[in-house]
């Protein structure tokens, strides 16, 4: 079973495991970006050359799933593509990586979703995205791929999927006793659907500062938690006993019950933020999954993220090791 994650941050912490011994489901969206480098964010109306256009396997799930099998983890995606080119090579990525896609879904006669990601020379980045219902992940997808549940240390679930499957994989991932950690990450269009999900079999929540109000609500409380109120305003709200809020450069915030920290961000060249929070979410879950201490595992991550945003790209930039 998980270990019991209601105390303190550094409570998290048990026998240290290595890495490489660690099992790790990611369920989530497996895409394609296309990256379109401009000197600054476009508006709309307007007209603006693009220095460089290309495309590159992505998606939140698949940036964090390579992250973690560059920590040397075992690592099994769940997620769907389109029987088509692009779709191959969202595979052919995941196995280059020696992530187990045995669970990723090929869909025939659907296209492989292709988000939009512009980054700006200052690194700055947005990202325009859909996923259609023929190539989203449901409950099914998540219910195939029960056996692997049953294997895994801990399971990562971001947003990128209907609210039924997302529920469903927090449930399926909690009856396996595996360690839950959510991202909750695009923010979902449907806030009552969030708050609807089982956030008591969620162990570790990890948003930034945008899906943290997000998940608070439209009301005034959550216009007006000041960001270092967040991670306990969600903790008491969700009763998630582990809520760490990444504030960019500004750091994160973590809370456990009754201790509230600050962490301080290492300073960083920022080249391209697309998936800082990508690689910040995973190794953190690798680190304090192995029995780090919260402290070590919180290191850890934002060295990650640092690095992410010094190199330009989504999976291209999860750390390598060594």
């Amino acid at each position: 079973m998980a270990p019991d994650v209601s105390g303190r941050l550094e409570d998290l912490a048990g026998a240290r495991r290595r890495i490489e011994d660690l099992r790790f489901v990611v369920v989530g969206a497996y895409v394609v970006d296309c990256f379109v480098r401009v000197s600054r964010l476009p508006t709309w109306g307007g007209e603006l050359e693009a220095r460089s256009i290309h495309t590159s396997p992505g998606g939140k799930a698949l940036n964090q799933a390579v992250a973690l099998a560059r920590l040397g983890a075992q690592v099994t995606a769940v997620g769907v593509v389109g029987d088509d080119g692009l779709g191959r090579d969202v595979l052919a990525a995941l196995a280059r990586e020696g992530i187990d896609a045995g669970f990723v879904e090929t869909r025939p006669k659907v296209p492989t979703t292709v988000c939009l990601c512009f980054v700006s020379d200052d690194g700055e980045s947005t990202i325009v995205w859909h996923i259609d219902e023929d190539v989203a992940v449901t409950r099914d997808t998540v219910r195939t791929a029960s056996s692997t549940f049953q294997r895994a240390d801990a399971v990562l679930i971001t947003f990128e999927l209907p609210v039924s499957a997302i529920r469903e994989a927090i449930g399926a991932a909690h009856r396996c006793g595996a360690r839950v950690i959510v991202q909750p990450a695009p923010v979902l269009a449907d806030p009552a659907g969030a708050l609807s999900l089982p956030w008591d079999q969620v162990d570790v929540l990890v948003p930034n500062e945008a899906e943290a109000r997000a998940l608070l609500g439209d009301d005034q409380v959550g216009r007006d938690v000041p960001a270092d109120g967040l991670a306990i305003a969600l903790a008491a709200g969700l009763g998630v006993g582990t809520v760490v809020v990444t504030l960019g450069a500004a750091g994160c915030v973590t809370h456990a019950v009754g201790v509230t920290r600050r962490y301080p961000a290492p300073k960083a060249e920022a080249v391209d933020t697309t998936s800082a929070s990508d690689a910040f979410t995973a190794t953190f879950a690798a680190h304090i999954t192995s029995g780090a201490s919260g402290a070590d595992a919180i290191q850890a991550a934002q060295a990650a993220a640092a690095w992410a945003v010094g190199h330009i790209g989504g999976h291209e930039s999860m750390p390598q090791q060594g």
